[in-house]
């Protein structure tokens, strides 16, 4: 069967299960806006960040053109770009796939980053969703980021080449570790193997925190050739 009738199938699929379930808002319940699980109110509700590093992403003070992170550690990806902070309805959303497996919440962040990176004036060659190790994805049951990535992958036809990237060490939680600790945890922790040869990658990611996970990947991948790599998260803390 032809990819023409599958995408028709496909369209017609979700044209019956809008009729049948429309989407509400995970929010206050209210009719979705554009078949998202969000209204036009609570879409309104999320925090874009106004003035942040044109690296990392981290909100700046008003003073401020880089972060003094990146002017002294300058990283290894290119550029972390996020649509919104990490607070109220974003941070809902995103705990919500995380903790409580609302695999729905996925569509939703998909569909919104999708649409966001469409308006960039070169996409990258593929998309790769940060990993987890074995041992959590088995404790966990699904990786937030590869459903995230999915529905990104799409909305703009993008290839997907996730399996290219493992996690190889269970390493320890970053959430107490200071930045040096959280290097050290995170050092020769993934594994490029790629599968065609490419110049661009968007790592997609959740929500970006210190940029460590995201430093140590975009590392991995330029040891194995890649230019340039981009991280696109929903949210930045």
């Amino acid at each position: 069967m032809s990819k023409l009738i599958y995408t028709k199938m496909d369209n017609w699929s979700n044209i019956i299960q809008f009729n049948l379930y429309p989407p509400t808002c995970f929010i206050c319940d209210q009719p979705g806006h554009n078949a998202l699980d969000l209204c036009t109110e609570c879409l309104q509700e999320l925090k874009p960040s106004t003035h942040a590093c044109p690296v990392c992403n981290i909100e700046l003070s008003a003073v401020s053109s880089i972060c003094g992170r990146c002017l002294q550690r300058p990283p290894c990806f290119d550029h972390v770009f996020s649509l919104y902070r990490y607070e109220g309805i974003a941070q809902f959303l995103i705990k919500s796939l995380k903790f409580q497996a609302k695999h729905s919440c996925a569509r939703t962040i998909g569909h919104l980053m999708g649409q966001h990176f469409k308006t960039l004036e070169k996409l990258p060659d593929a998309l790769i969703a940060v990993p987890l190790h074995p041992k959590r994805l088995k404790e966990r049951g699904f990786n937030q980021a590869e459903l995230i990535a999915q529905h990104i992958h799409k909305e703009l036809n993008i290839p997907l080449v996730s399996p290219d990237l493992t996690r190889i060490i269970n390493s320890t939680s970053q959430t107490s570790l200071k930045a040096s600790e959280r290097r050290k945890n995170l050092k020769n922790a993934f594994c490029y193997e790629p599968s065609i040869e490419l110049r661009s990658i968007a790592v997609i990611d959740d929500v970006v925190t210190t940029g460590s996970t995201a430093n140590e990947i975009a590392k991995t991948l330029k040891k194995k050739g890649v230019q340039q790599v981009e991280i696109w998260a929903f949210a930045r803390a």
